[in-house]
């Protein structure tokens, strides 16, 4: 910290049991200072009721010295007040230019609303403003899975050298290797060679035909792949922010993460649940298969069996999300949204 402990950094422990933390880990970063200003105004409400208590019925004190058990006003004022600079240091960072730049362009790259060369400029200005490694390459894999590769790929990677020396080599390697980054082909390379293969091959023009029509189909699937997918799943929400913020996209202001729109379509009964985007989903990377958990005829030795239970009402529907290899915050808050709609219960 600094002189005097001004500037001596505290940790604090969050959990569900600070109300205004349960509403807020779950909000867009838009919107915090607002809920902040809400929850403030409320306790202010609280306070000016006590003060106007003398001349009320008993009936009136009863309520109120009930709403005071509920609400610990003191308690609640000492992490308003923290919530309120944290709050304060995220409208810092969210308001600076760097954040508002990236963020303009990672949101242009999804939309597709900004020209390849422009965020690529961007990229460039990064690499040689000293912005953090790990930032550039976000943005770079962004834009390689979003556009099939990156162009100017070598004109790129020979100033993250010059900027960061010859061990990020490795780093680009192992993206490259996980299929995160590649150099993009030109829309032509798969074609220039048709006509050489069709001459060296004694077939009928059907079948150069046939050669032609794969070729370019396979060119055109890669090259509109995510245009595809951000259609059929509807992953940019183009609405106003009333209507966002019925819909899980309010987590990325306006985007709706793959994976989440995935268990949206898993949630829905057949044939609305994900297999009926059997030919969205072979576009995204890896297998893609569904099984169907049948109950056994006859118990396991590890099977428990539940207690009795002797209430009528009919238990809530829970949902297991697995992720491998890990998931964002906004994911997770978005999966909870998901879950409050379907009146059920969702662990991640």
């Amino acid at each position: 910290g600094g002189r005097g402990g001004a500037d001596k950094k505290v940790k604090v422990q969050f959990n569900s049991s600070d109300t205004l933390f349960g509403t807020l880990r779950d909000v867009n970063f838009e919107q915090v200072g607002a809920h902040v200003k809400a929850r403030a105004t409320f306790l202010k409400s609280v306070q000016d009721e006590k003060d106007g208590l003398q001349g009320k019925s008993v009936t009136e004190i009863k309520e109120y010295v009930k709403k005071l058990r509920e609400v610990n006003i003191q308690q609640e004022k000492n992490l308003l007040s923290l919530h309120t600079s944290i709050a304060l240091r995220l409208k810092s960072a969210v308001t600076d230019h760097n954040f508002t730049r990236r963020l303009e362009c990672e949101q242009g790259m999804i939309q597709g609303t900004m020209a390849t060369d422009k965020y690529l400029d961007y990229a460039e200005e990064m690499i040689c403003g000293s912005e953090p490694l790990p930032k550039v390459l976000r943005l770079l894999c962004l834009c390689s899975m979003i556009n099939n590769g990156v162009r100017r790929y070598d004109a790129l990677r020979a100033m993250l050298v010059q900027a960061h020396g010859i061990g990020v080599l490795v780093t680009l390697s192992n993206l490259e290797r996980l299929g995160l980054l590649k150099k993009q082909e030109s829309a032509t390379s798969g074609i220039s060679g048709l006509s050489s293969q069709i001459a060296a091959a004694s077939i009928s023009v059907a079948a150069a035909g046939s050669i032609a029509a794969n070729l370019v189909a396979e060119k055109v699937t890669a090259v509109t792949g995510w245009d595809a997918l951000r259609r059929r799943l509807n992953l940019v929400v183009d609405a106003s922010e009333e209507e966002r913020d019925a819909d899980v996209s309010y987590a990325y202001s306006g985007y709706a993460p793959i994976s989440i729109r995935l268990v949206e379509k898993a949630l829905r009964p057949p044939p609305q649940g994900w297999m009926s985007l059997e030919e969205s989903l072979k576009i995204l990377p890896g297998p893609l298969f569904q099984q169907q958990q049948e109950p056994k005829g006859r118990a396991l030795p590890w099977d428990i069996t539940p207690p009795v239970c002797h209430i009528s009402s009919k238990p809530s529907k829970v949902v297991v999300v697995v992720f491998i290899g890990g998931i964002t915050f906004a994911e997770v808050s978005a999966l909870r949204f998901l879950s409050r709609q379907q009146g059920g219960g969702a662990a991640s």
